[in-house]
């Protein structure tokens, strides 16, 4: 039987299977809030055939040149469900190959298609493996297991991991942000720091009919790498923006060292900016330390909101004043701890002096706070990686942070090339 004879075939089987449940309609057999759900099961049966023909059509199209061993059955698993096809066993000389194997990049030994790996693995930058394998039997009828849904998904990673930095965009920002920040995610051996970047045009930012912030265009980063190696990958990713001939380069974080360390090593020109918020946490700090607890001392809100309008000004000059003068007031009367945190505040004010010029910044209408990669580390790292009960693997942690990026970089398609074709 040729392929046109088959098909007819089905064209007639989907016939009668329409017939069937609009027969079980009208006698009240399959009532209406059902109907959906019939039909779809007698459809994905259809389905499974029609599949199966098209793959035994297109084996043999990859196989007609080629010398044939034999044909052999083998079961795959789709989104219709299981279908056995019959294809070709080649024997080239360095062992025995299957061409349509190859061509349908079948995984594992269910021979899952890449629809399957596609569409668990999208899941699966959303939500645990279990509630994956749940889901991929409610909506496609596939029994698999959470391991399976794991290992497909993190196969999926490895090659996002793998796959070369991004094609440069069209157009080149005028001002260029990379914000950072670090938060944590729960592996075997503890908790462990996840470096995060959020790189966009200065001019995407916008404001919802709320009020609230967005971002028309963004990329993320994320890493488990120490800070060089997170910084070179920050740098490959910049350079998708053609960072090398943005006008201006801002470089945004708490205050941390490795941050400007980053700085110096792959943004040499970058403008530094102190988060704004990270800095008034340290004013409060200071302020705790030297005049009591904020819930309860009216003294220490007066001291901190009247430095703050000084801080975000610009005028750090006058708040390292008012530290020292409140260091020197309250000497003797501190305990060793308490004054350490006096000492450790005043010095990262001094040391990041020149990143809170917030005056001048917002002159230059520039961002003064990281919002954009703290709204990252939840949106990323914490509504995956954080669950309840969750110890991840370090390689399994570092294939899903990398799944997930691709995913939110907009970058999907690069992974299932044959999605983007079809």
């Amino acid at each position: 039987m040729n392929d046109d004879e088959l098909i007819d075939q089905m064209v007639v089987r989907l016939g009668v299977e329409l017939k069937r449940v609009l027969v079980d309609v009208r006698e009240g057999r399959t009532p209406g809030t059902a109907l959906e759900q019939v039909l779809r099961q007698g459809l994905w049966h259809v389905g499974a055939q029609a599949l199966g023909v098209l793959y035994e059509a297109l084996d043999r199209k990859l196989t007609a040149q080629r010398p044939i061993h034999d044909r052999r059955t083998r079961t795959v698993v789709s989104l219709f469900g299981a279908v056995d096809i019959a294809r070709a066993r080649c024997r080239p000389g360095d062992g025995w190959q299957y061409p349509l194997d190859e061509a349908l990049g079948l995984q594992g030994n269910r021979g899952w298609t890449v629809g399957v790996q596609e569409a668990v693995s999208l899941l699966s930058c959303e939500t645990g493996f279990e509630t994956v394998a749940d889901l991929m039997d409610r909506f496609f009828g596939l029994c698999l297991t959470a391991p399976t849904a794991q290992e497909l998904a993190e196969s999926a990673g490895q090659r996002a991991a793998d796959l070369p930095p991004a094609a440069p965009k069209d157009s080149v920002p005028d001002t260029l942000i990379v914000a950072t920040d670090g938060c944590q995610a729960p592996q075997r051996d503890g908790w462990h720091e996840v470096k995060m970047a959020t790189i966009y045009p200065k001019d995407s930012r916008g404001r919802t009919a709320g009020n609230r912030g967005f971002l028309r265009q963004k990329q993320y980063v994320a890493s488990l790498e120490d800070s060089k190696g997170f910084g070179a990958s920050v740098e490959l990713q910049a350079q998708a923006w053609q960072v090398h001939k943005a006008r201006r380069v801002v470089l945004m974080g708490d205050g941390a060292a490795w941050i400007w360390n980053l700085a110096e090593m792959h943004f040499p020109q970058a403008v530094e900016i102190v988060d704004f918020y990270h800095a008034v946490e340290h004013l409060w700090a200071a302020g705790e330390a030297l005049w009591g607890n904020r819930d309860t001392s009216a003294a220490t809100r007066s001291w901190v909101r009247r430095y703050r309008r000084r801080l975000k000004e610009g005028r750090v000059d006058l708040l390292l004043a008012g530290l020292q003068r409140g260091q020197a007031q309250r000497a003797g009367r501190l305990g060793a701890e308490v004054a350490k945190t006096v000492r450790l505040n005043l010095e990262y004010f001094r040391r990041n002096a020149s990143r809170m010029q917030y005056g001048r910044f917002r002159q230059m209408n520039l961002p003064i706070g990281t919002g954009a990669v703290e709204g990252a580390c939840k949106h990323v790292v914490q509504s995956r990686f954080k669950r309840p009960g969750t110890r991840w693997s370090q390689e399994g942690l570092r294939r899903m942070l990398a799944l997930k990026v691709l995913r939110l970089n907009e970058q999907w398609e690069r992974l299932w090339p044959q999605m983007k074709v079809a």
